[in-house]
């Protein structure tokens, strides 16, 4: 802990700071701070600090803000400067209110609530177990608990009233939160472990039922407070006194932590998780420098110290199975390394073809993290870089900042695997077909481009390759995919709106509108949904909303196609004109003249005005857009539009 003389230079370092409007300076220097102090006055310091430059924030650090409300049967108030500090270190600027206390029923199914005039982004969701299952420890005092399942069932039920019922008249995206397991019960230690209905196995249970609930609700999330509790000591976590004296539901102690995972939860709803890691070899994937000791003489293994870094490759290779590519970024010999993967091959958790792409040369780290995101058609926001080098990872920073940097802890390497997984840029609240067979896609487009080069022309080049188009409902995507290509796609993506899956819902279930998703073959591979529509029917005019289409299949006509069907579906509806849009941002200039380039002129009606929005019509009546000849198409594109995807007035 810092003394106090260095958290007053601090403090005066901030105030002045943030008079000066330098909020770079304030967020660092408050991070700084809260890292190594756990005074509770700190936390509302740089609380105060972040209110007065919230302007600032949003506008030049591009922090997102979010209008929040607090849902809760609990007292909050003490916690609310801790949040509203964690927000910000993880870039967002929250608009909070907070309901009334014990007012959740009213307030989730009132349609003149306070919390429905709100119209929030997000709702905090924040119970007690007696709100959500008061009757569990009267019916688990006896260990046998005939009526445990049913006290459950019927819990679980209550809650999806609520949660659905407000979700039906309002797309703010939902954190909801368990329950806390207590930590001492009247069976005693050995009754509540081995009793079948002890109190802390119906919670449990209970936990789990809610969280498969929370799948089941559109941009809903489930914050598992039990399992933070457990990380932290459940012992300490409560403040008895202050729990039966205020309803205060945690201690001070853990008003930080427990405000970290708020906000992590949170930032599953609004973010999409990085894709790429790129990892250094010698003293991060395995121990020692290979080109000093050779294959023979790197620490992996099965013994300690190998054991730490074969546990970082088995947690690499976890990653990789729900989607998450990997990388070598390694300044060393190629051929080297190659013999270490095979000389060692039976001490490695991973082999070379677990990799999605290799940069292993003596260039500048920061000019192949360049070239894998050109290669893989990712931002370099993509990417996560682990290497021990503190030079290279102050030089990554520097250059690229985009990239997060993860120092691996070269003295302790047994710390590196709870270090990443301690940190957010991986987490997904969903994880899609899409997502498991992402190396796969990407091993099927290197083929793809070897074919180009042999190729005589592109037309040629396509027709080789058997693609085909499946069009359908955004719904059926699944929803959890279409959301995902909403909330990451940046390159081609015309107006880049971020639309929850509530809002994807109200797309296809509203009079004229148009939800639509789309699937990609080839003879190569499935290349999954890479592509999504959002579309709707205003008298003889349709208005596409959102059109975006992953950068792994760009270029292929498919986008052509999308917009073809878009356009076929609203002629079905009687509209005799396509209106598109068109908002540039730093990222998705290559489609910017998409909509010229498909025959549309820009519209010079009023509506052009709106700021950032470029409007461009397209006459259905003289000509509408058509597929290109070597994409077959599947789906409902010849027929009448399906009920799931596009709805009848």
């Amino acid at each position: 802990m810092q003394s106090d003389s260095v958290r007053q230079e601090l403090r005066r370092s901030i105030k002045d700071a943030a008079s000066r409007q330098d909020v770079s300076a304030v967020v660092k220097l408050c991070r700084t701070l809260l890292a190594t102090s756990d005074k509770p006055a700190d936390a509302m310091f740089c609380a105060s600090a972040f209110s007065g430059i919230a302007d600032a924030l949003t506008g030049h650090l591009a922090a997102r803000r979010l209008k929040a409300y607090v849902v809760r049967s609990v007292t909050v108030e003490p916690i609310l400067p801790f949040l509203t500090t964690e927000a910000v270190l993880s870039n967002y600027v929250l608009d909070l209110h907070v309901g009334g206390y014990g007012s959740y029923v009213d307030e989730l199914l009132n349609p003149q609530s306070a919390l429905a005039r709100f119209k929030p982004d997000i709702i905090f969701v924040l119970l007690e177990m007696d709100d959500i299952a008061g009757r569990l420890p009267e019916l688990c005092a006896d260990g046998i608990g005939e009526s445990v399942d049913a006290e459950i069932e019927e819990s679980v039920a209550r809650v999806a009233q609520l949660l659905r019922s407000f979700r039906s008249a309002n797309s703010a995206r939902i954190l909801f939160q368990g329950c806390l397991v207590p930590d001492s019960s009247s069976l005693g230690d050995v009754g509540d472990a081995n009793l079948p209905h002890s109190l802390t196995s119906a919670v449990h249970q209970l936990n789990q039922r809610l969280a498969a609930l929370c799948r089941t609700i559109s941009d809903c999330v489930f914050f598992d407070v039990d399992h933070l509790a457990a990380r932290y000591g459940r012992a300490n976590w409560r403040d008895a006194r202050m729990f039966l004296a205020s309803r205060l539901p945690i201690s001070a102690a853990s008003f930080s932590a427990y405000s970290r995972g708020l906000i992590r939860s949170l930032s599953a709803l609004f973010r999409a998780p990085r894709k790429v890691l790129c990892t250094d070899l010698d003293n991060t994937l395995w121990g020692g420098v290979l080109g000093e000791e050779g294959p023979d003489g790197i620490a992996t293994g099965s013994t300690f110290p190998g054991n730490c870094y074969l546990e970082y490759q088995k947690f690499l290779k976890q990653l990789s199975s729900r989607g998450i590519l990997l990388a070598i970024v390694s300044k060393n010999n190629e051929a080297d390394v190659r013999e270490a993967f095979q000389v060692r091959a039976a001490d490695l958790g991973l082999r070379l073809d677990n990799f999605v792409a290799t940069k292993i040369s003596w260039s500048e780290k920061s000019d192949s993290l360049r070239e894998l995101a050109k290669e893989l058609s990712l931002g370099l926001d993509s990417f996560v870089f682990v290497d021990d080098n503190p030079v290279e990872c102050e030089a990554i920073r520097q250059q690229l900042p985009e990239v997060t940097v993860v120092a691996a802890p070269v003295e302790e390497p047994w710390k590196l695997v709870e270090l990443l997984s301690a940190q957010s840029f991986f987490d997904a609240a969903v994880v899609t077909d899409d997502d498991v067979n992402r190396l796969n896609e990407y091993k099927a487009q290197a083929q793809r481009e070897e074919l180009a080069n042999s190729a005589g022309n592109r037309d040629e080049f396509l027709a080789s390759l058997g693609i085909v188009c499946t069009f359908l409902s955004a719904l059926d995507a699944p929803l959890a995919r279409s959301v995902q290509l909403l909330a990451k796609t940046n390159q081609f993506n015309l107006t880049t709106r971020r639309h929850s899956a509530a809002e994807v819902e109200e797309f296809a279930a509203s009079p004229g509108g148009q939800a639509v998703a789309v699937r990609v073959r080839d003879r190569f591979g499935d290349a999954g949904v890479v592509g999504l529509a959002l579309a709707r029917n205003q008298g003889d005019s349709c208005f596409i909303d959102s059109l975006l289409l992953s950068c792994r299949v760009i270029g292929r006509g498919i986008e052509t196609a999308l917009l073809a069907h878009l356009a076929d579906n609203a002629i079905k509806f009687g509209a005799t004109r396509l209106i598109g849009e068109f908002i540039a941002t730093k990222k998705n200039a290559p489609c910017a003249d998409f909509y010229l380039d498909h025959g549309f002129i820009e519209d010079t009606s009023p509506r052009n005005a709106q700021p950032d929005s470029v409007f461009y019509q397209l006459d259905l009546t003289a000509a509408a857009p058509a597929s290109p000849q070597w994409l077959t198409l599947e789906g409902n594109e010849s027929n009448e539009p399906s009920a799931s995807a596009v709805v009848t007035p």
